[in-house]
């Protein structure tokens, strides 16, 4: 594997009675896409949540959190314990946004502004003139195809995703993390949205994305996690992965053997 964006090691999340993380070692590819695949419930938005730090209360770090999950910039002098990392730290840092890039199943988008603010408010937050901001943002809207005026409460599911990825890649992160970022959509905006992230990937941007449409991962995937009950099953190229995700999208998931193995 290339050079990793992002290396896990003994990653542990009692994150209920009935469900826990339990990651010894994964590396994730930089430059590359790596999508995260399993059943409902098998950890993938999960993971995906550490490695934005958007876990938790978004404030403090869980308690039952242990392990490392290590940030691998381009240009910088060591990797990025993001785990040892506090709030204070993340902001100061401005590991999110303009670094790591986040698109949420649920949108968290501001219910009482149009999509110009919702793409601006995050830019202008971290120091973007407002003027920047505002070029930035039509141009986000345009790559997404939304209307620059739309209120938030007009949107449908659809377009409340487009609007969430328009603000992500605004904020032109070096890497962009995507929770069933195409779920949802229309067949027209579907094909564009694709196209898109492909032209981001292109970019030589490093992305994680967790999916369950089969398009996704042949338009898009470099990289393939397996999940299953909290654990990585199988990981590697794609390339080197077909048949496992043949079976994988004919209903035979990979899952975990009583002995900790995969089946």
């Amino acid at each position: 594997m290339s050079t990793p964006a992002f290396r896990i090691r003994e990653l542990a999340w009692r994150v209920s009675p009935d469900f826990a993380l339990d990651i010894p070692s994964l590396d994730l590819p930089a430059k590359k896409t790596t999508v995260i695949l399993g059943r409902s419930a098998s950890g993938k938005s999960t993971l995906l949540s550490l490695l934005g730090r958007v876990e938790g209360s978004y404030f403090e770090r869980p308690t039952a959190l242990s392990g490392q999950v290590l940030l691998l910039l381009d240009g910088a002098p060591a990797p990025i314990d993001l785990l040892a990392l506090s709030e204070r730290d993340l902001l100061k840092q401005r590991l999110r946004g303009p670094t790591v890039g986040f698109v949420f199943q649920r949108e968290g988008l501001f219910p009482g502004r149009d999509a110009t603010e919702n793409v601006t408010w995050p830019l202008m937050a971290l120091g973007t003139p407002k003027a920047a901001a505002e070029v930035r943002a039509r141009h986000a809207l345009d790559a997404v195809g939304l209307g620059p005026d739309r209120q938030v409460a007009t949107l449908s599911g659809g377009e409340r995703k487009r609007l969430a990825i328009a603000r992500a890649i605004a904020l032109e992160p070096e890497v962009l993390l995507l929770d069933e970022p195409l779920t949802g959509l229309d067949p027209e905006a579907l094909g564009g949205l694709r196209e898109l992230l492909a032209r981001l990937a292109a970019e030589g941007r490093t992305m994680v994305m967790v999916t369950h449409q089969r398009e996704d991962v042949v338009a898009l995937g470099d990289h393939l996690v397996f999940m299953d009950r909290g654990q990585v099953v199988l990981a590697g190229a794609r390339a080197e992965l077909g048949a496992e995700l043949e079976r994988f999208f004919a209903g035979q998931v990979p899952t975990l053997a009583p002995s900790g193995g995969p089946t």
